[in-house]
């Protein structure tokens, strides 16, 4: 049985320095040669987000106001993001791609629902009401599913004056669109392929679902989840897509390289399912996708690592990329901290305060 480690915060924080998340490691040590990403940044935020309402961190917090800095810096006069920043604060683009856009979505969108103090949920809060009416130009379908996560979670906590529920069946409509397009009784998906942060798309429709009450919505995410379940989970074990070629409808799956982030969008992906519709099948699986950052995958590695408290970027033929990047490290805390709770409930009582020793 895996022993698992208490959160750690450790290496996200040697990863951020003033401005924000370095995008990449050199093995366990920050790479300041590559600079920045909007992408990180936004990933990071919600991951801080979620750590402080877990631990009430002041520490947190402080991770918290600089990815929203971030955030706002890279913000554009027409009420985009840019993305791509060198380690001498120059953003390289003028705006970002769709996916970055939708993250930021989601990270706004997290951090103005949060208990937090206001003076940084009305900075996200702002962000977002400026930037979501861009949501209804999106193409990407992975940028559409984050930016539905994005409103969703806004909806927890925010009176709705820039009409969310509407955007957000909006997209759940283009979604379902392609769902119609793509799937048949052997492809339940909404592509004639499989790539990375497969995950996210079944997760913002049942997300959708949950906040439209539109059944059609949490049909389309249950059955692209089981799909993804079948694809995904073999014999007992996570084997993510590999992007060596993706996995094309109709043709041989990549097993290598398998990347940190489709683990951690797994578990948050499970853990989500559970919650909103109640079959245990789904925690059991959010464990399996968990397992894989310690060795249960297909190279019988460990991703994770102790001595750093940080996740290796992912595992190719050779066995682990030893680089630390931002990526994988958000990637794993976003697992640890959506199964945190369901760990709880495993062990006995004796065991739960050393489960809960989260160190930052």
């Amino acid at each position: 049985m895996i022993t698992y480690p208490p959160i750690s915060l450790r290496y996200l924080r040697s990863l951020t320095d003033d401005t924000g998340i370095l995008q990449h490691g050199v093995f366990a040590i920050p790479n300041r040669r590559l600079g920045y990403t909007t992408d990180d940044n936004s990933r990071a935020l919600v991951v801080a987000v979620r750590g402080y309402e877990r631990m009430r961190s002041p520490e947190i917090l402080e991770l918290i106001r600089t990815y929203l800095s971030f955030l706002h810096y890279a913000h554009t006069p027409d009420y985009r993001f840019s993305n791509i920043m060198t380690y001498q604060r120059m953003f390289l683009d003028a705006d970002g791609t769709e996916d970055c856009f939708g993250r930021c979505m989601w990270g706004c969108g997290t951090a103005a629902s949060a208990d937090i103090p206001d003076c940084m949920r009305q900075v996200a809060k702002k962000l977002f009401d400026s930037s979501v009416g861009w949501v209804g130009d999106l193409v990407s379908p992975r940028a559409k599913a984050y930016s539905m996560i994005g409103m969703c979670e806004y909806m927890r906590a925010n009176r709705d004056t820039v009409d969310v529920p509407d955007k957000i069946s909006a997209l759940a409509d283009s979604l379902e669109a392609l769902f119609r397009e793509y799937s048949s009784s052997d492809w339940v998906w909404f592509e004639p392929y499989m790539t990375y942060g497969n995950a996210i798309l079944p997760v913002s429709m049942l997300l959708a679902g949950s906040i439209t009450g539109n059944e059609r919505y949490t049909s389309i995410g249950r059955r692209t989840l089981d799909f993804l379940t079948e694809t995904t989970i073999v014999d007992g074990r996570l084997e993510i897509i590999g992007n060596n070629g993706w996995y094309m409808q109709g043709g041989k799956r990549p097993w290598y390289d398998q990347q940190s982030i489709d683990a951690g969008y797994a578990v948050y992906a499970y853990t989500l399912a559970y919650s909103l519709l109640g079959d245990k099948s789904h925690l059991e699986n959010a464990f399996t996708c968990y397992d894989w950052f310690f060795g249960k995958n297909r190279s019988g590695l460990s991703v994770y690592d102790p001595n750093s408290g940080g996740c290796r970027d992912g595992i190719n033929p050779e066995g682990v990329n030893e680089n630390q990047g931002s990526e994988a490290c958000v990637s794993f805390l976003l697992a640890q901290l959506s199964v945190a709770k369901y760990i709880e409930q495993r062990v006995p009582t004796a065991q739960v305060q050393e489960v809960r020793g989260e160190r930052l």
